[in-house]
């Protein structure tokens, strides 16, 4: 206690007043008034008195009216004194319904043992509780008397504790806070995000931690997100947070469902210990839903409903369109047509440039043809006035990539070349240039606007590599996603090296531009001492390009679009590569047109009563041009969220406060970069009933990392002693600045009444009057 500590009274070198600037001006007064008092009764006035005793009392009486006037001004001596202070010690303990497991020594709840650790062991080194600032977290910051509170809060909320601890410090600022809990919360994310805030605070939290290591056996879902990673995909990216405390070295069967359909089946082995999962499924249904995820049975768990969770998201459909033209045979097309149109989520339209030479006539117009495949597919020309290449940017718009194999580039007109360019440049479009005799420097292209797309520098005097030859793929290539052709790394090295069937020739590069990233090269140089490029990929402006500098088809990549798999049979990497190519050109485009916005929502369980909080992510506020985000719940209407932009973060932010259990849907609406209005979804379910089933465990992990993050120490049984002792020995002096009476002092009160006094004896001891009126006077009167 404070009163352990001695005060210290610290002298002054000299009396110091505080004075208002009319002071003097009082002084003077006073001053005047006396004299003039002095001269109307010690020298004009018409008394018995003698002159001497007339002074003697006019001298006590301004004495007394001085100390009286010095009463009423009331001067005043600042004061200063200092004491030695504990530092002020903040105490949460966690009261939520966890805390009451039977799981501590001696047969206690885990909360019997944190307020037994309160006061047998913290209050007696602090002396009592006048340092102490003691608080409770549940579902919210409570205080009390430890001695009255129970652990039956349905909520672990122990970050937001923190929060509110740290915001609610008192004139002076905490010191410390220990923290005692079993450290199973439901709000993970927030305490650690509060921790973060104690560091910024210099205020270090000392986690003690309660309960058995050796838990219960039980299995739960600590977190979960699920979203698309492409709006061109019908595919959901699930990464998943499990606890399994005593499950170690068993099993469980993860499974997706959808309306009772199964989408996913996984079986996951335990370690005991937290683990992460990220896997990717597909799912047939578009729009926002809701997939519920659950986790097998291990046997002897603790709790089941937290093996359950459901989980929303907004499956778009949005097809990649490409154009492919090429310059060799039009039955060359079907190879890579084939390859693209094996994914459901690409289109395609195919273009030949010999279908010009056999229509004749002007560039757009006289007699135009076009062809079928065998397949009855059509193939229309370069020059088609119709359903040739595009005369201007808007007609590219419609696509999402553009192949350019083997295109003589006197089949384009001016315009057209400079639309290409601004398609990539300007609105994300995605460019690959396939190699052959019309392509690069022997089709002239560095001599046209087409040379800034290029990943890699081109000349008109290059020669081809004419032999057979097997790609080496780049340190850059091995972690490339268009490289990624095996359904692992060990497949995908085995597809490039043992089972690729080998290039038959390649165009030629100087080198690659800055910027770009080299995917593979040619085994042997041919050109150049350092070999020669075969893949490079660039990002150009709000665009993605490609060099691909050999062939798809016949002469130089005949083996390539028809043997490339593992049986040397089929074309399945074939498929894969220009599956990953299309894709990874395409990104930007698809971006942008969908707008590139996502509704951020907590991946941990939310319950009623819970704050939610939403972000949008953008990189400045006027990006996402009037958004908007509505709410609906359950059946009701949809209701507007207030938006709040955050610099700091560099998102958009929305919160409110879940009131009933069911499911929540957003819409976020604003217009995209093309201009068009756009919109984004997300949902998530709220959950009635306690969350103390979903966090059981205790988490000494999750405790020394608040620890470590704000500066402190992890308490247990053997050092807490020594580390409180240390605490408290960082005992500082505290000044007290004041100020006190200057005439409240016995010395100046004594002589006062003495004075008084004095004065009022001489005029009772002897009485004067008037002076007589002399004889001669009274005579004439």
């Amino acid at each position: 206690m404070i009163n352990n500590f001695p005060l210290k009274a610290v002298p002054m070198n000299s009396m110091t007043y505080f004075a208002v600037g009319w002071l003097p001006w009082a002084v003077a007064a006073f001053v005047i008034v006396a004299l003039v008092s002095g001269w109307l009764f010690v020298v004009r006035a018409q008394s018995s008195m003698p002159r001497q005793l007339r002074l003697l009392l006019w001298l006590a009486r301004v004495a007394v009216a001085g100390l009286l006037l010095a009463f009423i001004l009331d001067f005043r001596q600042p004061t200063t004194r200092q004491s030695l202070e504990k530092p002020m010690l903040g105490v949460l303990l966690d009261k939520s319904a966890s805390m009451a497991v039977k799981d501590a020594p001696n047969g206690q709840t885990r909360f019997e043992a944190a307020r037994s650790h309160l006061t047998r062991e913290i209050e007696p080194v602090w002396g009592g509780t006048d340092r102490m600032q003691v608080a409770f977290a549940g579902t919210s910051l409570t205080q009390g008397d430890p001695a009255n509170v129970a652990p039956a809060d349905t909520r672990s909320a122990l970050g937001k504790g923190m929060s509110e601890m740290l915001e609610r410090q008192n004139q002076q600022p905490l010191d410390g806070v220990i923290l005692l809990s079993d450290g199973a919360v439901s709000d993970e994310g927030q305490m650690l995000a509060a921790a973060k805030l104690y560091r910024e605070a210099r205020v270090p939290v000392y986690p003690w931690l309660v309960g058995s290591s050796e838990q219960p056996a039980d299995l739960r879902i600590a977190s979960a997100a699920l979203k698309q990673p492409s709006p061109s995909q019908a595919l959901l990216h699930l990464d998943l947070a499990v606890d399994a405390p005593g499950c170690a070295g068993k099993d469980t069967t993860l499974t997706v469902r959808f309306d009772n359909q199964t989408l996913l089946q996984q079986q996951v082995h335990l370690t005991g210990k937290r683990q992460t999962l990220s896997i990717d499924f597909n799912s047939p249904y578009r729009g926002l839903q809701f997939y519920d995820l659950e986790l097998s049975q291990t046997g002897g768990e603790t709790f089941l409903d937290n093996n359950h969770t459901r989980l929303a998201c907004d499956l778009k459909r949005e097809p990649i369109r490409v154009m492919y033209m090429e310059g060799s045979a039009p039955y060359e097309i079907k190879y890579l047509r084939e390859a693209i149109e094996a994914d459901a989520e690409m289109e395609i339209d195919c273009m030949d440039s010999l279908v010009d030479d056999m229509g004749g006539g002007s560039i757009f117009g006289g007699k135009q043809k076009s062809m079928v495949d065998q397949a009855g597919r059509e193939i229309s020309g370069i020059r088609n006035s119709i359903h040739g290449y595009p005369k201007t940017l808007e007609g590219l718009l419609q696509y999402d990539v553009i192949i350019n194999s083997d295109i003589e580039k006197e089949l384009f007109t001016d315009a057209q070349l400079k639309a290409t360019v601004d398609f990539v440049e300007k609105r994300g479009g995605g460019f690959v240039m396939v190699g052959g005799h019309a392509s690069f420097g022997s089709g002239g292209y560095e001599k046209t606007v087409i040379d800034k797309l290029m990943p890699v520098e081109i000349g008109d005097d290059l020669s081809f590599l004419s032999s057979s030859f097997k790609p080496k793929v780049t340190e850059a290539g091995k972690n490339h996603p268009i490289m990624q052709v095996g359904k692992d790394a060990a497949e995908t090295e085995a597809a490039w090296t043992r089972y690729f069937p080998g290039f038959y020739g390649a165009n030629g590069a100087k080198r690659a531009k800055p910027g770009a990233h080299v995917l593979a090269t040619t085994i042997s140089s041919y050109a150049h001492d350092n070999g020669s490029i075969l893949f490079a990929v660039q990002q150009i402006g709000k665009g993605r390009t490609m060099a691909f500098m050999s062939d798809t088809t016949e002469s130089w990549g005949a083996s390539f679009e028809k043997i490339w798999g593992p049986t040397g049979r089929d074309s399945k990497y074939y498929q894969k590569f220009w599956n990953n190519t299309i894709r990874w050109l395409a990104a930007d485009r698809i971006a942008r047109k969908g707008g590139g916005a996502v509704i951020g929502i907590p991946e941990t369980p939310v319950t009623v009563g819970d704050t939610v909080n939403l972000t949008i992510a953008s990189p400045s506020s006027g990006d996402l041009a009037g958004l908007t985000m509505t709410l609906k719940e359950g059946d009701n209407a949809e209701a507007p969220l207030p938006l709040r932009w955050d610099a700091g973060k560099k998102a958009w932010e929305a919160s409110f406060i879940a009131r009933n259990p069911g499911e929540l849907r957003f819409e976020a609406k604003y217009a995209n970069a093309e201009g068009v209005s756009v919109s984004t979804k997300a949902g998530l379910e709220v959950r009635s009933g306690s969350d103390e089933a979903v966090a059981v465990a205790v988490r000494p992990e999750l405790m020394a990392q608040v620890a470590r993050i704000t500066g402190g120490k992890v308490l247990t049984d053997d050092n807490a002693g020594d580390v409180l002792k240390e605490i408290a020995a960082r005992s500082m002096p505290t000044v007290w600045k004041g100020s006190a009476s200057v005439w409240d002092r016995w010395w100046i009160l004594i002589p006062l009444l003495a004075i008084t006094g004095a004065e009022w004896l001489l005029r009772r001891r002897r009485s004067y009057g008037p002076a007589p009126v002399p004889a001669v006077a009274a005579v004439k009167a």
